[in-house]
């Protein structure tokens, strides 16, 4: 379960979003460099399909296990996020392509959103989509996308192979709901009422996407909305949970945290494009509300960004057991939030003053923001350690699943990695 926000700008657009789900499931950062291709088909989470002569390349937020990916970026500044979606289509759990593999397929070859948004379209189409989707637990579902680049933006709902999209105006959130009924641009075939028709009432309202929908929207209604507005959507916690989010957590959240039917966020990551500039912003950890987001530069190998998974893999891992620290009461949550706010303000500062420097600038400055915040995880090493060592010391929701934390994350199956 997930959030995806998009705000269209006076110099561009906002887009962000929380990949919401198993808390142990790490979500790498990954970039993958334009590759021309030999092989004749391209092996994804579960099937093969054709491949195409050239991939662009892309920067992916990816779950450990998958082919695919929770959200992405490629080198022509297409931006996607998906989101679960509960319907009453059958044949979900047979084997096909998962959502996330149809995000980074539509990176990996289109050049423009609407070019994106009609490959995705035509995949599915055409191979469908299913197989499970949760890492320690079956999950099923369907999917719905946001997909935007510089100059336009679309929302995509999907039901089995029949689809919907809308062309986006101003603002759009999707949040585990279908909500497109006749205000759509296009449709598979004659698709009135699209959303009611379609839509599993009962999962769907057990996802809490209605309460988050809703405040997702108010934040994106804001005028001069900015960088930072969206950075404190995607961390908003639903007045009744800020008590609770250690020990019951909730799905009313867009900063989602564990509970009994939930998930939780384990990976953000944010685009503005303000100009003709384009500024990415990632956690690569889970917990935004615990989490720097730290600027990056697309196609630079520089914290939280990688190209090998077993490195992306410790850099969340170390981030992880210091916020399972926070949980257990090994760290002060109030200073280390303080600590944390200060080191974001300064990298935000910085990057303001940086709007119209050369990219090598950039890149000092993304360099340097990245050995600044890794200083301040190592400042918490003692902790991490411990907690590493003795997963009793966490509230009783945690702990079970802390001892699990890292192990068999790369195994594609479900049944190898429980």
């Amino acid at each position: 379960m997930c959030d995806t926000l998009y705000k269209r700008t006076e110099s561009g657009y906002i887009f962000g979003k929380n990949s919401d789900r198993s808390p142990n499931e790490p979500n790498l950062t990954l970039f993958y460099s334009r590759r021309k291709t030999a092989e004749k088909t391209v092996r994804c989470t579960y099937i093969e399909i054709p491949q195409v002569p050239e991939t662009h390349a892309v920067l992916l937020v990816q779950p450990s296990w998958m082919w695919g990916a929770e959200m992405g970026i490629n080198e022509y500044g297409v931006v996607i996020g998906n989101e679960a979606v509960f319907t009453k289509s059958r044949g979900k759990k047979q084997e096909r392509l998962l959502g996330m593999d149809l995000i980074r397929l539509g990176l990996e070859r289109g050049k423009s959103a609407r070019e994106a948004l009609e490959i995705i379209i035509a995949l599915l189409e055409e191979y469908g989509q299913g197989g499970n989707c949760g890492f320690d637990k079956p999950f099923y579902y369907d999917n719905s996308f946001l997909i935007a680049d510089d100059d336009e933006a679309y929302v995509l709902e999907t039901s089995a192979r029949d689809w919907v999209y809308r062309k986006i105006d101003d603002h759009y959130n999707i949040s585990n709901k279908l909500s497109l009924n006749e205000s759509y641009t296009k449709a598979s075939k004659d698709l009135p009422n699209f959303a009611s028709k379609n839509s599993d009432f009962l999962f769907t309202h057990f996802s809490g996407s209605k309460i988050r929908e809703k405040s997702g929207c108010e934040s994106l209604g804001k005028e001069n909305f900015r960088l930072e507005d969206m950075f404190a959507a995607l961390r908003s916690h639903h007045p009744r949970d800020v008590d609770r989010l250690y020990t019951k957590g909730s799905v009313r959240s867009v900063c989602m945290h564990k509970s009994f039917l939930g998930d939780h966020a384990t990976g953000s990551m944010v685009v503005e494009r303000r100009k003709d500039k384009r500024r990415i912003w990632i956690t690569g950890a889970s917990s935004p509300c615990l989490s720097a987001f730290k600027p990056v530069v697309f196609g630079f190998l520089e914290a939280p960004v990688f190209s090998d998974p077993e490195a992306s893999l410790n850099y969340w891992l170390d981030r992880e057991y210091l916020q399972r620290a926070i949980y257990a009461g090994l760290v002060g949550e109030g200073e280390y939030k303080n600590r944390l706010q200060k080191l974001e303000a300064a990298f935000l500062s910085e990057a303001e003053s940086l709007e119209h420097a050369a990219d090598e600038d950039f890149r000092k400055f993304v360099i340097s923001a990245s050995k600044e915040e890794q200083g301040f995880i190592e400042s918490y090493r003692e902790k991490i350690e411990f907690l590493k060592k003795n997963p009793q010391a966490l509230p009783r929701l945690w702990r079970k699943i802390t001892a699990r934390l890292g192990k068999n994350v790369f195994e594609r199956h479900l049944s190898a990695r429980i």
